[in-house]
């Protein structure tokens, strides 16, 4: 039987073989996650032992592959789970509607009309390709557990997505002037702080949500450490970064830190994390009041942040590195960058809002 066991920082920890012989070593936000994660497993235990045995066949309804799938997906962030289950969820309909009861069911021309109702809708092809992505992983997860042998999605490729013009990529960032005319705007100092910081950094917002001033800003060496701690994670592995101060957000928290020792860096009036949508609706209100007519996201302060880093002398690995995108190639792993090398060239950014 696989273990459960309760961690310090309150997640739950499973320890399981599944039945190829492979440990499954996860951690889970709720015991029962948990516990249906290991229930699914040793269930596959059983379910290869009777099949073994020829007392059960290998099929498998769409239902329970369905569930079962995404009890893999469980250790991924809640934001990627609920696109993982839109998706199935569209599957599920879309299985019942076609009268397709078990996955041996679907078939090549099930999957090309599937292809056909996606393309028919108004979704861009980066949406659907995520579509057929999800649902080619459950059929290969459907393989793995042999029951099935082949994908029937496998001869579908992946639609070619837009080139966006000059004008659609400008609309995903501000410009010297639209950034000029957002800070000239009056507003409370925690809320210019704010976006100062997403400005100078490219952080998520998410990642700027949860800095803390014991456990990610260090003044000494100038840096914003971006890490795994406690309840917050990165969204991936490279994610996991150090970002230089430029002068003004180095002044900026000095003055913000004062005598703080620890807790989140950006608070509301109660000492808790701000909210997102606090600030989305901040950022529409200034940016309207500023006259900028493109949409106004707090996601485009980090497309912002990414195209004028360009513009400032910062090599193509070192952006990567500093939006948290580094490559996983071997290549990748073995070039090393120093970020307080880039404190210099990143200070030129201070330009923007003088």
């Amino acid at each position: 039987m696989g273990a459960i066991k309760q961690l310090k920082n309150g997640k739950f920890q499973i320890t399981v073989y599944d039945y190829t012989g492979k440990r499954h070593r996860i951690r889970f936000e709720k015991h029962k996650y948990a516990k249906a994660f290991v229930d699914r497993i040793e269930k596959e235990k059983s379910d290869q032992r009777l099949i073994a045995a020829g007392i059960i066949n290998k099929k498998s309804s769409v239902e329970n592959s369905v569930t079962e799938f995404m009890l893999t997906k469980m250790d991924l962030k809640e934001k990627s789970k609920k696109k993982y289950k839109r998706v199935l969820d569209q599957f599920r309909i879309f299985c019942s509607n076609e009268k397709i009861i078990n996955m041996e069911d679907f078939k090549r021309e099930h999957a090309d009309k599937f292809l056909s109702v996606l393309s028919r809708s108004t979704a861009a092809a980066k949406t659907i390709n995520f579509y057929l992505m999800v649902i080619k992983a459950l059929f290969d997860y459907e393989i793995i557990r042999d029951r099935l042998i082949k994908n029937p999605l496998s001869h579908i490729k992946s639609l070619k997505e837009k080139v966006k013009s000059l004008i659609e990529k400008q609309e995903e960032y501000y410009d010297k002037d639209e950034i000029k005319s957002f800070f000239d705007v009056k507003m409370e100092q925690k809320d210019r702080q704010v976006f100062k910081t997403l400005l100078l950094t490219g952080l998520r917002i998410s990642e700027l949500q949860s800095l803390r001033w014991e456990k990610s800003i260090d003044l000494g060496q100038k840096l914003i450490m971006i890490r795994n701690y406690d309840n917050y994670e990165t969204k991936t592995i490279t994610s996991e970064r150090d970002i230089p101060m430029t002068d003004t957000l180095y002044d900026m928290l000095v003055e913000m830190k004062g005598n703080k020792k620890n807790g989140y860096v950006f608070t509301l009036g109660s000492g808790k994390m701000i909210t997102e949508r606090n600030y989305l609706g901040k950022c529409k209100a200034i940016a309207e009041e500023a006259g900028i007519t493109k949409n106004a996201t707090l996601h485009k302060w980090r497309h912002t942040f990414s195209s004028h880093v360009l513009n400032i002398g910062i090599q193509y690995e070192e952006r990567q590195y500093l939006m948290g995108h580094k490559g996983e190639s071997i290549t990748d792993r073995y070039t090393k960058i120093d970020p307080k090398s880039l404190q210099v060239k990143l200070t030129k950014l201070d330009e923007l809002i003088k």
